[in-house]
C-alpha cells in the first residue's frame, strides 16, 4: 500500500484537490472552491516539505515520541495513525525556510478553507482568491522543479489569465469566464461524434429565459454568437422599456441590456461591461420586431385599463356639531 506520506501521494493529492477546486470555481461554487483549495495548498507544502526531510511534517509536540520519529525518519513503520502539522504550521515552516514570502492573501485564504470545516463564513474580503490559489502554487511548484503547465492541466489557462496583472480586472475576469465556458463545454460534449455535435449546436434554441438581473420589466431576446462555445443562438437580453424599436441607438441598447445567456456553456455575463469585453456589440444582436411590438402593446393596453377604472370614492367627510 502507497505510503499517504511520501512526496509522489502528497502530490498526487494536491494536484487532484487543484482540479476540484477549479471545477468548483468554474461553477461558482465558492464553499467547495474554498474548501479544496485550501487542501490542495496545504498538501502540495506538506509535499514540498516532504521532499527535503519527511521529519518536517512532525508536530512539535510529537517530537517526543520516537516512534514517530524514527516512522517519519524512514527507520520503522508506525502501526498508530500519525498526525502531521497543521496547514497553519506547514506554512509557518515554509515561509521559514524562506520559499515562500509574507502574503495576507494566502493567511485569509488559509482562515476562509478553516472556517468552511467549522461552518464558518465563506465570503472572501481579498480581490481574488482564485489569483492568491494560483500564485502560492507556482511559487511551491517552482521550488519542487515541476512545470505549472503540467500541473495544473487543461485548466492552466484559467490560471495564466488570473496572474495577469497587465490585464483590467473586468477584461481579467471575462477572459476567465469564456475559458471556464469553454472547459464546461468539451467537458459536455467529449466522445460526441461531429454529427452530433452540430444537431446540438442547431437546437441550441433558447426559450424560457429569465434574466439575470435584480431588474423587473418585459424583455426581448436577440440572437448573438457567443464568444466561448460560438454557438449561434446565444442570446443577449433587453428590457423592452428601455428599447423602443429594433434599430434604436447604441446608448439606448447599452441601456437596455438585461443579461446573456448561452445553453451550451452556460457563460455569464451579467453585465453590459462584461459583455462589451467579451466582444459583444449588442447592435449586433438581432430583435425579433414582434416580440417588441408585442410587449409595447401590452403595455399600452394596460394604460387603457387603468383610464376607464373608476375612481376610489372619497370617504364623506364627518360633520362637526
Amino acid at each position: 500500500m502507497d505510503d499517504p506520506l511520501s512526496f509522489e501521494s502528497l502530490l498526487a493529492g494536491a494536484k487532484k484537490f487543484a482540479g476540484l477546486a477549479l471545477q468548483a470555481h468554474r461553477d461558482r461554487d465558492d464553499e467547495v472552491f474554498v474548501l479544496h483549495t485550501g487542501v490542495s495548498i496545504e498538501r502540495l507544502m506538506k509535499a514540498a516539505l516532504t521532499k527535503t526531510n519527511p521529519v518536517l511534517l512532525m508536530e512539535s509536540g510529537a517530537v517526543k515520541d520516537d516512534r514517530t520519529l524514527l516512522h517519519f525518519a524512514g527507520l520503522r513503520p508506525h502501526t498508530e495513525r500519525v498526525r502531521t502539522v497543521s496547514a497553519s504550521a506547514a506554512l509557518a515552516r515554509i515561509r521559514s525556510a524562506g520559499w515562500l514570502t509574507r502574503d495576507p492573501e494566502l493567511d485569509e485564504l488559509i482562515e476562509l478553507r478553516n472556517g468552511v470545516v467549522h461552518l464558518g463564513p465563506t465570503e472572501a474580503e481579498s480581490a481574488d482568491v482564485l489569483a492568491t490559489f494560483g500564485r502560492t502554487t507556482n511559487a511551491l511548484l517552482a521550488r519542487l522543479g515541476i512545470a505549472p503547465a503540467d500541473y495544473w492541466g487543461n485548466q492552466y489557462s484559467v490560471i495564466e489569465i488570473s496572474l495577469n496583472d497587465q490585464l483590467e480586472k473586468v477584461e481579467r475576469d471575462v477572459k476567465r469566464l469564456i475559458e471556464q465556458a469553454r472547459h464546461r463545454y468539451r467537458e459536455r460534449t467529449r466522445g460526441f461524434p461531429l454529427e452530433a455535435v452540430q444537431a446540438l449546436r442547431d437546437r441550441a434554441v433558447v426559450t424560457g429565459l429569465t434574466p439575470p438581473t435584480e431588474r423587473d420589466g418585459q424583455f426581448a431576446v436577440g440572437h448573438v454568437v457567443c464568444p466561448a462555445c460560438e454557438n449561434p443562438h446565444a442570446a443577449v437580453m433587453l428590457f423592452t422599456h428601455e428599447v423602443e424599436s429594433e434599430h434604436a441607438a447604441a446608448v439606448d441598447r447599452r441601456e437596455s441590456y438585461a443579461g446573456f445567456t448561452c445553453t451550451l456553456c452556460e457563460l455569464p455575463l451579467a453585465t453590459i461591461e462584461y459583455a462589451e469585453a467579451a466582444g459583444i456589440d449588442v447592435m449586433d444582436a438581432q430583435l425579433p420586431e414582434a416580440v417588441v411590438a408585442v410587449a409595447r402593446n401590452a403595455i399600452k393596453e394596460f394604460l387603457k385599463v387603468l383610464q376607464v377604472l373608476p375612481l376610489p370614492q372619497k370617504p364623506p367627510q364627518s360633520v362637526s356639531e
